[in-house]
Protein backbone atom coordinates (compact mmCIF):
# COMPACT_ATOMS: atom_id res chain seq x y z
CA UNK A 1 0.00 0.00 0.00
CA UNK A 2 1.01 3.79 -1.01
CA UNK A 3 1.02 6.00 1.75
CA UNK A 4 0.00 9.69 1.26
CA UNK A 5 2.07 12.32 3.09
CA UNK A 6 0.52 15.86 3.60
CA UNK A 7 2.96 17.47 1.34
CA UNK A 8 1.33 15.30 -1.63
CA UNK A 9 -2.00 17.47 -1.33
CA UNK A 10 -2.51 20.98 -2.36
CA UNK A 11 -5.40 23.52 -1.13
CA UNK A 12 -7.64 24.81 -3.86
CA UNK A 13 -9.71 28.24 -2.47
CA UNK A 14 -13.12 28.04 -2.29
CA UNK A 15 -15.50 30.80 -2.92
CA UNK A 16 -17.82 31.73 -0.01
CA UNK A 17 -20.89 31.29 -2.12
CA UNK A 18 -19.62 28.57 -4.63
CA UNK A 19 -19.39 31.58 -7.16
CA UNK A 20 -23.25 32.40 -6.84
CA UNK A 21 -24.81 34.05 -9.92
CA UNK A 22 -28.73 34.18 -10.94
CA UNK A 23 -30.41 36.40 -12.59
CA UNK A 24 -33.94 38.45 -11.12
CA UNK A 25 -35.38 39.18 -13.83
CA UNK A 26 -33.86 42.40 -15.41
CA UNK A 27 -31.25 42.06 -12.27
CA UNK A 28 -28.61 40.10 -11.84
CA UNK A 29 -27.05 39.02 -8.78
CA UNK A 30 -23.68 37.59 -8.84
CA UNK A 31 -20.63 36.58 -6.17
CA UNK A 32 -17.21 38.32 -7.20
CA UNK A 33 -14.46 35.93 -6.25
CA UNK A 34 -11.54 37.19 -7.56
CA UNK A 35 -11.05 40.79 -5.20
CA UNK A 36 -8.23 41.04 -2.57
CA UNK A 37 -9.07 42.92 0.60
CA UNK A 38 -6.57 44.02 2.88
CA UNK A 39 -7.28 46.29 5.74
CA UNK A 40 -5.36 49.12 6.29
CA UNK A 41 -5.61 51.14 10.24
CA UNK A 42 -3.45 54.39 10.43
CA UNK A 43 -1.19 55.10 13.03
CA UNK A 44 -1.89 57.95 15.73
CA UNK A 45 -0.71 61.16 13.94
CA UNK A 46 0.56 59.42 10.48
CA UNK A 47 -2.60 60.20 8.17
CA UNK A 48 -0.99 62.65 6.17
CA UNK A 49 2.04 60.76 5.42
CA UNK A 50 0.38 57.60 5.16
CA UNK A 51 -1.81 59.80 2.81
CA UNK A 52 0.97 60.86 0.63
CA UNK A 53 2.86 57.55 0.30
CA UNK A 54 0.12 55.38 -0.78
CA UNK A 55 -0.78 58.63 -3.30
CA UNK A 56 3.01 57.81 -4.46
CA UNK A 57 3.23 54.02 -4.55
CA UNK A 58 0.25 53.20 -5.75
CA UNK A 59 -1.93 56.24 -6.85
CA UNK A 60 -4.58 56.33 -4.61
CA UNK A 61 -4.27 58.42 -1.32
CA UNK A 62 -6.33 57.63 1.99
CA UNK A 63 -10.17 58.61 0.91
CA UNK A 64 -12.15 60.29 3.70
CA UNK A 65 -14.44 58.35 5.10
CA UNK A 66 -17.91 57.62 3.17
CA UNK A 67 -15.85 57.97 0.30
CA UNK A 68 -13.67 56.25 -2.42
CA UNK A 69 -10.29 56.78 -3.56
CA UNK A 70 -9.46 55.03 -6.65
CA UNK A 71 -5.99 54.68 -8.77
CA UNK A 72 -7.34 52.80 -11.44
CA UNK A 73 -10.14 50.14 -12.70
CA UNK A 74 -8.60 47.97 -10.57
CA UNK A 75 -7.51 49.30 -7.33
CA UNK A 76 -9.60 51.30 -4.76
CA UNK A 77 -9.67 52.13 -1.29
CA UNK A 78 -12.31 52.52 0.58
CA UNK A 79 -13.16 55.27 3.53
CA UNK A 80 -14.72 52.91 6.15
CA UNK A 81 -13.66 55.24 9.39
CA UNK A 82 -11.26 57.95 10.11
CA UNK A 83 -8.71 55.66 10.72
CA UNK A 84 -9.35 52.26 8.67
CA UNK A 85 -9.59 51.95 5.10
CA UNK A 86 -9.90 48.87 2.73
CA UNK A 87 -7.45 48.36 0.03
CA UNK A 88 -9.64 46.20 -2.58
CA UNK A 89 -7.82 45.11 -5.93
CA UNK A 90 -8.54 42.41 -8.88
CA UNK A 91 -4.74 42.05 -9.63
CA UNK A 92 -4.77 39.15 -7.34
CA UNK A 93 -1.37 38.53 -5.26
CA UNK A 94 -0.72 35.43 -2.94
CA UNK A 95 -0.34 37.36 0.01
CA UNK A 96 -1.91 40.92 -0.43
CA UNK A 97 -1.20 42.16 2.60
CA UNK A 98 2.54 41.46 2.33
CA UNK A 99 3.12 42.75 -0.79
CA UNK A 100 1.35 46.70 0.82
CA UNK A 101 3.72 46.26 3.52
CA UNK A 102 6.58 46.47 1.20
CA UNK A 103 5.19 49.57 0.49
CA UNK A 104 4.12 50.93 3.52
CA UNK A 105 6.78 49.73 6.23
CA UNK A 106 5.72 50.96 9.84
CA UNK A 107 2.99 53.62 8.42
CA UNK A 108 0.09 51.19 8.20
CA UNK A 109 -1.15 48.64 10.53
CA UNK A 110 -2.27 45.55 7.89
CA UNK A 111 -4.21 43.03 8.21
CA UNK A 112 -5.21 40.35 4.84
CA UNK A 113 -8.91 39.95 4.52
CA UNK A 114 -9.21 38.68 1.29
CA UNK A 115 -10.95 35.29 2.39
CA UNK A 116 -12.99 36.63 4.98
CA UNK A 117 -15.61 38.32 3.16
CA UNK A 118 -18.70 37.45 0.91
CA UNK A 119 -18.20 39.91 -2.20
CA UNK A 120 -22.28 40.27 -4.32
CA UNK A 121 -22.62 42.55 -7.28
CA UNK A 122 -26.67 43.40 -7.74
CA UNK A 123 -27.40 45.25 -10.84
CA UNK A 124 -30.51 46.21 -11.97
CA UNK A 125 -33.79 48.44 -12.09
CA UNK A 126 -34.68 46.67 -8.92
CA UNK A 127 -31.59 46.56 -6.76
CA UNK A 128 -32.33 49.84 -4.92
CA UNK A 129 -35.97 48.70 -4.11
CA UNK A 130 -34.42 45.39 -2.77
CA UNK A 131 -31.87 47.03 -0.98
CA UNK A 132 -33.90 49.54 0.86
CA UNK A 133 -36.08 46.71 2.08
CA UNK A 134 -33.30 45.33 3.90
CA UNK A 135 -30.72 48.23 4.41
CA UNK A 136 -31.54 50.82 7.16
CA UNK A 137 -29.42 53.93 5.71
CA UNK A 138 -30.41 56.16 2.51
CA UNK A 139 -29.41 54.36 -0.29
CA UNK A 140 -30.96 56.30 -2.68
CA UNK A 141 -28.96 57.80 -5.97
CA UNK A 142 -29.35 61.61 -4.59
CA UNK A 143 -28.51 60.75 -0.73
CA UNK A 144 -25.81 57.55 -1.43
CA UNK A 145 -23.99 58.54 -5.09
CA UNK A 146 -21.57 56.67 -6.81
CA UNK A 147 -18.63 55.58 -5.26
CA UNK A 148 -19.73 55.85 -2.20
CA UNK A 149 -19.52 53.48 0.52
CA UNK A 150 -20.59 52.78 4.20
CA UNK A 151 -21.10 50.19 6.83
CA UNK A 152 -24.17 49.31 7.41
CA UNK A 153 -25.91 46.20 8.72
CA UNK A 154 -29.08 43.68 6.32
CA UNK A 155 -31.42 41.70 8.25
CA UNK A 156 -29.14 42.02 11.74
CA UNK A 157 -25.85 41.08 9.64
CA UNK A 158 -22.70 43.25 8.96
CA UNK A 159 -22.32 44.61 5.09
CA UNK A 160 -20.68 47.15 3.96
CA UNK A 161 -22.59 48.69 0.64
CA UNK A 162 -20.53 50.40 -2.33
CA UNK A 163 -22.72 52.18 -5.23
CA UNK A 164 -21.07 50.92 -8.44
CA UNK A 165 -23.65 53.27 -10.39
CA UNK A 166 -27.18 53.98 -11.06
CA UNK A 167 -28.42 50.60 -10.93
CA UNK A 168 -25.76 48.87 -8.76
CA UNK A 169 -24.44 47.91 -5.44
CA UNK A 170 -21.13 45.89 -4.53
CA UNK A 171 -21.73 44.44 -1.00
CA UNK A 172 -19.59 42.82 1.16
CA UNK A 173 -20.20 40.49 4.03
CA UNK A 174 -18.14 38.42 6.54
CA UNK A 175 -17.78 35.05 5.44
CA UNK A 176 -18.85 33.04 8.66
CA UNK A 177 -22.37 34.33 7.94
CA UNK A 178 -22.55 33.75 3.92
CA UNK A 179 -25.28 31.76 3.30
CA UNK A 180 -27.82 33.76 5.54
CA UNK A 181 -25.98 37.01 4.02
CA UNK A 182 -27.46 35.80 0.44
CA UNK A 183 -30.02 34.31 1.55
CA UNK A 184 -31.32 37.82 2.60
CA UNK A 185 -30.55 39.34 -0.45
CA UNK A 186 -32.18 36.93 -2.60
CA UNK A 187 -35.64 36.97 -0.53
CA UNK A 188 -35.92 40.67 -1.14
CA UNK A 189 -35.01 40.33 -4.43
CA UNK A 190 -38.07 37.26 -5.16
CA UNK A 191 -40.36 39.82 -3.26
CA UNK A 192 -39.98 42.90 -4.73
CA UNK A 193 -39.46 40.85 -8.66
CA UNK A 194 -42.88 39.25 -7.91
CA UNK A 195 -44.62 42.38 -6.76
CA UNK A 196 -43.17 44.21 -10.29
CA UNK A 197 -43.91 41.68 -12.51
CA UNK A 198 -46.97 40.41 -10.93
Amino acid sequence: MELAYVSDFTLTPAAALNGFSKRFGKNELVEQCDIDIVSIATPNGQHDTLSALLKQKIGAALPATGKISRADDTLALLGLQPDQCFLVSSVQRPDAAKALKSLTGDLAYLSEQTDSWAILDLTGPDSFAALERICPINISKHAFEQDAVARTSMEHLSVIIHRLGDEGYRLYSPRSSADSFLHAVTESLYNVCSTTTG
